[in-house]
């Protein structure tokens, strides 16, 4: 099969760090000869996402998994708007890629049943671990809010990204998360998470006491949960957990299930790296 010469990675990153994966696997299918392009499913209308899948013969599809899940707004993309009819028969080539805290079974190829029926059978699958980002204080796992304390794991992470990006330019076999087993270890986490979901939906709040109405987390919520009323911002119930408003509210006026963050526990985590802004991804 010929080498792909072209490629577009679209993914959905709540608090950045499918983002940094993606940029990362993009510099290196730059450095092996395929221009590529990396694209934010939240920049996409029918007509762009149809663009970018027919000028590339590489697409790669990136998530972070919640509960061994995709998030909603790349259930939403690929079932709307990623053009059906793409693989092999379209000369095309897919590749997937989740990020997770530490396991989540089948989380690369969890939506694999569903692409196949649009056509496109995913060719090569990857998790990718990160630093966690789940900091509500209803959840008390460790995590780092100081990029640098989490770089040792940023480094185990970009070789296995290059790793990965040199067996799909040399059409070698890597295709994690794939078979019965993994996909069983999945729904250990993912059918209880589905069953959960639809219940905390509505689980964040804002404090009018520390909001300051400078509206960020009304720019940077993908699902338009957030809206401004004359009693201050209140929410719609269709949360998709992302957790950016919580992270990345200035005043740290977002309320998990009613309770604020922890300041004992320090800053919020805020992205992979030092400047990083959700905004930058819509």
């Amino acid at each position: 099969m010929a080498a792909a010469t072209t490629a577009v990675i679209l993914y959905f990153s709540g608090t950045g760090n499918t983002w940094w994966c993606a940029r990362s696997l993009h510099a290196e299918l730059e450095g092996r000869a395929v221009a590529c392009r990396t694209v934010s499913i939240e920049t996409l209308d029918a007509p762009a996402a149809a663009r970018e899948v027919e000028a590339a013969d590489l697409i790669g599809l990136g998530w972070p998994v919640y509960g061994s899940d995709l998030p909603e707004p790349m259930k939403e993309f690929i079932d709307r708007l990623l053009p059906p009819g793409g693989g092999l028969r379209a000369g095309k080539r897919l590749f997937t890629f989740c990020t997770q805290l530490a396991f989540s079974g089948d989380g690369a190829r969890v939506y694999e049943h569903e692409l196949a029926a649009r056509g496109w059978a995913i060719r090569w699958s990857v998790h990718f671990a990160m630093p966690n980002n789940l900091c509500v204080t209803a959840l008390p796992v460790p995590f780092h809010s100081e990029p640098e304390r989490a770089s040792r794991r940023l480094r185990r992470t970009a070789v296995r990204i290059r790793r990965f990006a040199a067996a799909v330019t040399e059409d070698r076999r890597f295709d994690q998360g794939r078979g019965p087993l993994w996909r069983g270890l999945g729904w250990l986490q993912r059918g209880p998470y589905r069953r959960w979901f639809p219940r905390h939906r509505d689980d964040i709040s804002v404090d009018p006491q520390r909001c300051t109405l400078c509206r960020r987390c009304l720019q940077i919520c993908p699902s338009g949960n957030l809206v401004e009323t004359a009693a201050g911002i209140r929410t719609r119930g269709v949360c998709v957990l992302c957790m950016r408003c919580y992270n990345f509210c200035p005043v740290q006026a977002v309320l998990y299930l009613a309770k604020a963050h922890n300041q004992r526990r320090g800053t919020p985590y805020r992205g992979p790296v030092r400047g990083f802004r959700p905004e930058d991804l819509q």
